[in-house]
């Protein structure tokens, strides 16, 4: 019985040790890659499906601009469709500062302070996001009765009092989950980084 079980440790230990033969630096690159990316993509995935969203809302304002008949209303729409160009070319921009290619080549000291800037340049950039949101809301309230329904509700008391508080808080509440969960992605992908060096 021991005998079977020393034949059985000794398989084990050389499978572990053909295995490890094969782990080169590249393998070990791509698997942090991999890794890495699985967590960025996190982030990624969302920002890139904000954009589609703000491209084809500046084409649906845009195909709709007929029916805009004042020049406030005109004038409220081409800023609307600014916006969401602007808030697309941000979140375009911030996603590409996550491009960062871990190396195991290189100093490990050096991919976390390259990481740490291209965070805080996330995060700033994120943050010029958030508050074009809160003026698209804006936008978004002046322009969507008139589209919708082809008329003019701005006379209707409730309609201000209601579309505007109700429309930050549900920004506040969302742009605050958004951010705390994009916190959490990206110090799940620093610490994939920190592995690197332990």
């Amino acid at each position: 019985m021991e005998l079977d079980d020393l034949k059985s440790d000794w398989a084990s230990l050389s499978k572990q040790v053909a295995t490890t033969h094969y782990l080169t630096p590249q393998i070990i690159n791509k698997m942090i890659q991999k890794k890495y990316y699985s967590k960025v993509n996190k982030i990624k995935y969302p920002e890139w499906a904000g954009i589609i969203v703000c491209i084809l809302s500046a084409v649906y304002i845009g195909f709709h601009f007929p029916l805009l008949d004042t020049v406030f209303l005109q004038t409220v729409g081409i800023t609307g469709i600014l916006l969401l160009i602007a808030m697309s070319v941000i979140s375009l921009v911030s996603v590409s500062k996550l491009n960062i290619l871990p190396d195991v080549n290189k100093p490990h000291v050096e991919v976390l302070r390259i990481f740490a800037s291209q965070k805080l340049r996330f995060q700033k950039i994120y943050h010029y996001n958030v508050v074009l949101s809160y003026l698209l809301l804006v936008v978004i309230v002046l322009l969507l009765p008139k589209i919708l329904e082809g008329k003019d509700i701005s006379h209707n008391k409730y309609f201000w009092i209601l579309s505007f508080p109700c429309g930050y808080i549900f920004l506040l509440f969302v742009s605050a989950w958004v951010k705390k969960s994009y916190r959490k992605t990206l110090q799940q992908a620093e610490e994939v980084l920190r592995e690197v060096g332990t």
